[in-house]
């Protein structure tokens, strides 16, 4: 299958490991922007700015006739898939693609009304928040389908068996949401060994392979990425349930991963599977495992490929003509 694929190129999104995926099992062609250094260092990012790449058809002005015309002769692609990386532009003349139109959406339960925007210029869009399946699907949007984030196992696999932290967390602790998450992780600082660092890639996997336990607090119960990162590095996560997010259907509690549904649950566990490192560890094998076998990005890519290729199909059959 040809894939036109148009994103924000950013190293550390889903956008980024799902081209990585999808090279292996599809032509790909990229389209977009590429992160400014502006954005990079309001987000602090600059750590990853020698990794950011330009996309093969760099983004002029998202006039679709315009970058069709810049692909190789008689390179026609089959599916045209945008994925989401936070950062948004627009796409004009969408209808000169004689092709599947399908979108990825991450983030639907902090911007929905943006996204369901969006979706209405797509035949197909994915998302990876759950509940916005039937959110997308009551305001009429038809083909819609549940891609949970994932893990690049190159990338956030396990990178020592040397455990310096008792608890540690990578990402952001004030979320602009709510204050929770910092609150919560003060509180586990205030009794363990605790460590925070906002770092990306590998260096991110070192510092989850180097804690004993990762903490993780949803944002407004989406299912975060770190969870799937975590578990690759092969240490035993200690989250929040994220209801309806669809983590305990992939996941089982105290075999992959342990939940804790409130303060006091959350320092109990952790003190008891910090006191008891064979159950501890067991969790944190379970997980890797677990997430190695059926939620890297690989796995991601083919589920998402085998959709389209039903719509592929369907669209072919759509234009052949009758005599």
């Amino acid at each position: 299958m040809k894939v036109l694929l148009s994103y924000t190129s950013n190293p550390q999104t889903t956008a980024s490991y799902l081209e990585k995926a999808m090279r292996k099992i599809c032509e790909v062609i990229t389209h977009g922007p590429t992160i400014s250094k502006e954005m990079l260092r309001k987000w602090n990012l600059l750590a990853i700015e020698e990794r950011v790449r330009d996309h093969q058809i760099p983004f002029m002005n998202g006039d679709m006739k315009s970058v069709l015309n810049q692909l190789p002769t008689g390179w026609d692609p089959d599916v045209f898939l945008f994925i989401d990386t936070g950062l948004y532009y627009s796409l004009t003349n969408m209808s000169a693609l004689k092709c599947v139109k399908a979108c990825y959406f991450i983030d639907s339960h902090l911007v929905f009304d943006l996204h369901l925007k969006l979706a209405r210029a797509f035949n197909v869009v994915f998302t990876a928040h759950k509940p916005a399946v039937e959110m997308f699907k009551e305001r009429g949007i038809e083909n819609v389908f549940w891609i949970p984030p994932a893990c690049d196992q190159e990338i956030h696999g396990k990178k020592t068996e040397e455990k310096l932290y008792d608890i540690g967390f990578v990402g952001t602790l004030n979320t602009g949401h709510n204050n929770e998450r910092a609150y919560l992780f003060n509180k586990l600082k205030q009794r363990f060994h605790a460590y925070y660092e906002r770092c990306f890639l590998e260096k991110m996997a070192e510092v989850f392979s180097q804690s004993k336990i990762v903490f993780n607090k949803s944002v407004l119960n989406g299912l975060a990425m770190r969870v799937f990162e975590v578990l690759a590095s092969g240490s035993m996560l200690l989250t929040d349930e994220a209801k309806g997010s669809g983590l305990t259907e992939l996941f089982q509690d105290r075999k992959h991963i342990v939940i804790y549904r409130n303060e006091k649950e959350l320092l109990e566990l952790a003190n008891y599977y910090l006191r008891n490192d064979d159950e501890r560890e067991d969790i944190a094998i379970e997980g890797m495992e677990k997430v190695l076998k059926e939620h890297t990005y690989d796995h991601r890519a083919e589920e998402m490929i085998r959709t389209l290729s039903v719509f592929k199909k369907l669209r072919e059959l759509e234009t052949q003509p009758t005599f």
